[in-house]
């Protein structure tokens, strides 16, 4: 499936090939709270049918700044799973524009009914713009995902399609 989003800041599109490495040097930047795919998993999502990979590029210059990962797009209950996003210029509200345009992808575009994703408990950055983008709690995966000697825990959000707020200054 070709997918292209414009934003005011960004766009997203299907990952190519040539992406690759560099959303491989973004998850290891941010490995505290994204599982590391080795190059030859993210090559093979680029590839499944049920899986969007996208990179996220920054308008002003059409450099790599992110990529998200969209799993369930033959889902016949129409639930997406939002399973990954990585930005690498934090703090200028990219993520914040990303989550947007998934949300419009979703409801918009694809005409799905639900929204999920799961996020660490400590990972507080991100659960407060999934909250502040209306992202419901649903609960907490208790101790799910054993980090060296110890246990992380990760909360489920979700968005139903009634919750869902379009924004108008996002382009369409």
């Amino acid at each position: 499936m070709h997918i292209e989003l414009v934003g005011n800041r960004i766009k997203m599109s299907n990952t190519m090939f040539s992406d690759v490495d560099k959303i491989i040097e973004f998850e290891n930047s941010n490995n505290q709270f994204v599982h590391n795919y080795s190059k030859e998993k993210h090559l093979e999502l680029l590839e499944d049918e049920n899986c969007l990979h996208l990179s996220i590029r920054r308008l002003d210059n059409d450099i790599i700044t992110g990529h998200v990962i969209i799993f369930g797009i033959t889902n016949p209950n129409r639930v997406l799973e939002f399973r990954r996003i990585t930005i690498n210029d934090k703090g200028l509200g990219f993520g914040r524009e990303t989550v947007r345009l998934i949300k419009k992808l979703c409801f918009e575009k694809l005409k799905f009914h639900r929204l999920w994703l799961d996020v660490y408990d400590d990972n507080t950055r991100a659960i407060k713009l999934y909250e502040s983008e209306g992202f419901i709690k649903e609960g907490t995966l208790r101790e799910n995902s054993k980090t060296g000697n110890s246990y992380r825990s990760q909360r489920i959000y979700s968005m139903l399609e009634n919750e869902y707020k379009p924004i108008n200054n996002i382009p369409g």
